[in-house]
């Protein structure tokens, strides 16, 4: 990313159109914890467009070198043909400064952007490449969900390693369920935490957040970072509220990795949705999931550890336990078929002696 003015202002509050974070209880939440310390991943599909109120928050966005046959990955400079309004709107919402107007859910934290477009395989090699260099959670954003199949290792390469994956809704949901197992699917909701006009439920949604598309009510809007907008702030043209909602829940993940540096991604995870703010009554649902997200009680709350990610586990059957129980089968086939050839040239070679 290109260079950008380093004026920040974390102790900002909100600007007053930034409804969706007061909803979700932001302010009282950065006053234990603003995400200092945590990196966060981002795909995109091209280089985010540089913004004041970014401040120091965004590391040299990278890609994966083309020429280098080892797969590596390169700095992306600031003549790149490719510019991401998208990507910086998705910043702001995670972590806007407040330098000049508005503030990101976790202000703290840094964000590495890796321009990823390519195959599935590609995907995998961005995921992984953030994965090495410390990422703590991941926005998967513009991974190339319909293509994407069960044998698909970049989602269980980062679970496996301890960072938690979030992905919108409606994108993740174009995956198979044993690629998305242990991933936060986030939903949008509007003001009213209703979900938005001309979206169904789904049941494979996790937990919601305030999330809006383009075309809404007036008062609906999410109001963030637009580059060449006047002030440089106006309505959030992401293709729809689920990635609103992702940008937002992976920004409240970045609060609780800080503030518990000790805690796993699934305690992580398992605080999340057991503080969200229940709508359809207690326990999940297929329309919110585990509920609305609750920034405030996600940093502050008492929450039990847990051993096992509460949306499943890499490899287990919420992911990728047949495949496993199909290799062990096979095992045993391969044993009982090696004793077979044993025992049967054994009995060839005694038959050859006493003849």
């Amino acid at each position: 990313m290109a260079a950008l003015v380093t004026a920040t202002n974390l102790g900002a509050a909100p600007d007053e159109r930034q409804w969706h974070l007061e909803s979700i209880n932001v302010s009282e939440a950065q006053r234990a914890s603003t995400g200092d310390g945590v990196t966060i991943g981002l795909l995109t599909g091209g280089l985010p467009v540089a913004h004041p109120d970014l401040g120091d928050a965004v590391l040299p966005t990278v890609r994966r070198a083309a020429e280098d046959l080892f797969g590596g990955f390169e700095q992306v400079g600031a003549d790149y043909p490719g510019p991401d309004d998208y990507a910086t709107g998705e910043l702001g919402l995670m972590v806007a400064q407040g330098g000049s107007g508005l503030l990101g859910v976790a202000p703290g934290a840094r964000v590495q952007p890796v321009i990823c477009t390519g195959l599935p395989d590609d995907t995998a090699a961005c995921i992984r490449w953030l994965v090495d260099s410390g990422a703590d959670v991941i926005d998967l954003a513009t991974a190339p969900f319909p293509r994407i199949g069960n044998d698909f290792e970049g989602i269980r390469y980062a679970l496996a390693h301890d960072v938690v994956v979030v992905a919108a809704l409606s994108e993740g949901a174009q995956m198979p369920r044993d690629v998305t197992a242990g991933v936060i699917l986030v939903g949008g909701v509007d003001r009213n935490g209703n979900l938005p006009p001309n979206v169904l439920p789904n049941g494979r949604v996790s937990i919601r957040a305030p999330g809006t598309g383009p075309s809404v009510q007036a008062g609906d809007e999410i109001i963030g970072l637009v580059p060449g907008a006047p002030g440089g702030h106006g309505t959030l043209r992401l293709p729809d509220g689920d990635e609103v909602a992702a940008a937002l829940v992976t920004g409240v993940v970045a609060l609780v990795r800080s503030k518990y540096p000790e805690l796993k991604g699934p305690s992580v995870i398992n605080r999340i949705l057991l503080t969200a703010a229940d709508r359809d009554g207690p326990g999940r649902d297929g329309t919110y999931g585990y509920g609305i997200v609750d920034a405030a009680a996600a940093v502050t709350d008492d929450v039990p550890e847990v051993r096992a990610n509460p949306l499943g586990e890499p490899g287990s059957s919420g992911g990728n336990s047949l495949p496993v129980i199909a290799v062990a089968v096979g095992a045993v086939i391969l044993a009982v078929a090696v004793v077979t050839v044993v025992v049967v040239v054994t009995v060839l070679r005694r038959r050859r002696r006493v003849g």
